[in-house]
This record gives C-alpha cells, sequence and structure tokens, in this order.
C-alpha cells in the first residue's frame, strides 16, 4: 500500500540524515493514521451495518497516530524542512491492481473456509496473517461477509487486528530500516494506538 512505501521511503531517508528523524517519524504516524478513514469509507460502501461499531475503535486509533505526529512536528518545526517523497509508483499500474484482485479473491475464498471451519477464531488468524502485508484486502473480504454469514462483531475485530499487525510491521521497518530515534518515535504512538483500538473494538 502507499503508506507502507512511504514509511519505507521515510525510514531510509532517516538512516541517512538521523537529524530529521522527527520529520520522517511525523510522516509515517500521519500515513499510517489516513488509513483508518480509509477503512471506514470501504464500511460506508459495503455494509453501512458495520460503521456504528467501526467508527469508535478507528477513530480512537486515528487520534492516537495523529495528536503525536503533530506534538512531534511542533516540537522540531524550527529544524523541520519539507521534503516530497518520490514513491516511484505508478498509479495507474495494472500489475498491482490484477496482483491485489487476486489477493482480494483468494482472503475471500479463504474467509469462508476457515470461518467454517474454525469460527470466528479462523478469522482473526486470517486477519493477523493478511495485514502483514495488506489492510485493504482484508478490510474489503470481512466487510463483505458481514453482509451475510459473519457477525459484525468478529468483522470490526479482525479489521482492527489487520490494520494494528500492519502498524506494527511499519514500526518495524522504522525501526529496522532507519533509526533507533525515528523507531521510538514511531513505535511508542503506534504500541498505544493499536491497544486502545483493540480494546474499543473488543469491550464496546
Amino acid at each position: 500500500s502507499s503508506s507502507t512505501a512511504l514509511t519505507l521511503h521515510f525510514a531510509r531517508q532517516s538512516a541517512r540524515n538521523p537529524e530529521l528523524s522527527p520529520q520522517f517519524a511525523t510522516g509515517i504516524l500521519i500515513a499510517c493514521g489516513t488509513m483508518f478513514p480509509r477503512i471506514l469509507v470501504y464500511c460506508f460502501v459495503i455494509n453501512r451495518d458495520l460503521l456504528p461499531l467501526l467508527i469508535w475503535p478507528v477513530a480512537v486509533m486515528t487520534v492516537l497516530l495523529y495528536a503525536p505526529a503533530l506534538f512531534i512536528w511542533r516540537r522540531n518545526s524550527e529544524k523541520l524542512k519539507v521534503s516530497q517523497p518520490n514513491l516511484s509508483q505508478n498509479p495507474l499500474d495494472l500489475t498491482s491492481a490484477l496482483v491485489f484482485g487476486l489477493l482480494l479473491t483468494a482472503i475471500l475464498l479463504l474467509g469462508e473456509f476457515l470461518k467454517n471451519w474454525l469460527g470466528d477464531a479462523g478469522i482473526y488468524m486470517l486477519a493477523l496473517s493478511s495485514g502483514v502485508a495488506d489492510v485493504d484486502a482484508i478490510t474489503l473480504s470481512l466487510t463483505r461477509m458481514s453482509n451475510d454469514s459473519l457477525a459484525m462483531n468478529t468483522a470490526v475485530i479482525g479489521i482492527v487486528l489487520a490494520a494494528a499487525v500492519n502498524n506494527l510491521v511499519k514500526s518495524g521497518m522504522a525501526w529496522g530500516i532507519g533509526n533507533q530515534r525515528t523507531g521510538l518515535l514511531v513505535g511508542g504512538p503506534m504500541a498505544v494506538s493499536l491497544i486502545a483500538g483493540l480494546a474499543v473494538a473488543w469491550f464496546q
């Protein structure tokens, strides 16, 4: 996804320019936070009945990424410069669209199989594994399944799990490819965001 590509780019830049770590950490947090409103758009289009359950965990996770990003930016604004990342990705790349279509189909089929075999646990396993690489496909799949065969609470927890895992992967990129300061600035808010989001999704 674009937020993963941006995280990778900013992590590499922070390794080369450690003095600008706050700038790159801010960019990563904003990109990762922007993923959550997109999830709500999918639900609005495919199954609006999910929105009352999904909006609170998504709102909490978004705010807990945007607020630290704003704080880091304001605290370091005098030292920061704005740069435009070059992600070198064609938005009309048909190969990416084809791969996404195949991934979406595979997750839909696997989701039905795992739900019938393992119940909710199967859906959560699928969400965790899918979230490592992509959030959009698992979100679309679970939202569609919630129209008929999947309980809405299960769909919401699955979507939040996938998003949390995806952001954990990006935190790992910031730390492993970038530098320790970028990793800390990104990883702290990410951890708080995912714990809070999962708690809201589970207990509401």
